[in-house]
């Protein structure tokens, strides 16, 4: 169950009642904006209110995600756009459909002479081959450099997979299950190393307590907080 409205000072925001939710929870993120879960038999008068105590550090928040906004990309024949292995052309013709296929070296879209490329429906075309692309190379190089260096650094793991998710860049179960956001083939290949290498120190520490951080050091050359930091500054949701 979830409504909309407008509150001074702050926008849209969006209050959702869960069942499964104990405590009232605030979540910014970006394109989503302003979410608040709360439990089911909270009222809508209690959450306002805890919204208004809240009010300062989610404008600042806000303010920092529509700073990133502005940086995703809008596609069009003259973008440049480039994935590891992939290079995007968008070509004009004739025709009644929106048409992909990943050839040579190149993520193909074809897009009729008489549909508009800004428009919502095509930009999201644009981004599904995008991120179908990815999922091909995700699967062709992310469990094969994954082995690399679980064998390197003396890391077992069960198995390896790959997901669409925009929440987090890799997890790790406790049942050493691995898996990776096709999304992170977008970041640097020492910052997808970074995340490999993170996910499989969960493999024997689980939680992030000072032990976590000490053996991800041990493999990292000392630099695992440096390198977290950094990935931080990418987001999963805007490219």
């Amino acid at each position: 169950m979830s409504k909309i409205e407008n509150i001074d000072g702050i926008g849209k925001v969006t209050f959702v009642k869960s069942k499964r939710s104990k405590n009232l929870r605030i979540s910014i993120k970006p394109f989503h904006g302003v979410v608040v879960t709360m439990p089911y038999y909270m009222s809508y008068k209690a959450s306002r209110r805890f919204l208004n105590l809240k009010k300062e550090w989610i404008v600042k928040n806000l303010s920092e995600i529509k700073s990133k906004e502005v940086g995703r990309t809008v596609f069009d024949e003259n973008t440049e756009f480039k994935t590891n292995l992939h290079a995007l052309k968008i070509i004009r013709e004739g025709g009644e459909k929106l048409k992909t296929k990943l050839i040579n070296g190149l993520i193909i879209i074809k897009i009729p002479i008489e549909f508009d490329v800004y428009s919502e429906d095509t930009q999201k075309f644009i981004r599904k081959s995008i991120e179908e692309s990815w999922r091909v190379e995700a699967k062709e190089t992310l469990p094969q450099r994954t082995q690399e260096l679980a064998a390197k650094h003396g890391f077992a793991y069960n198995k390896v997979s790959i997901r669409n998710t925009v929440t987090r860049w890799g997890s790790c179960s406790y049942q050493n299950n691995i898996s990776f956001s096709l999304h992170l083939l977008r970041l640097p290949i020492e910052l997808q190393d970074y995340v490999i290498l993170h996910e499989l120190a969960h493999t024997k520490e689980k939680n992030h307590q000072a032990p976590f951080w000490k053996l991800l050091d041990s493999v990292m050359e000392g630099k695992a907080k440096t390198l977290d930091k950094q990935v931080k500054k990418y987001s999963t949701r805007i490219y």
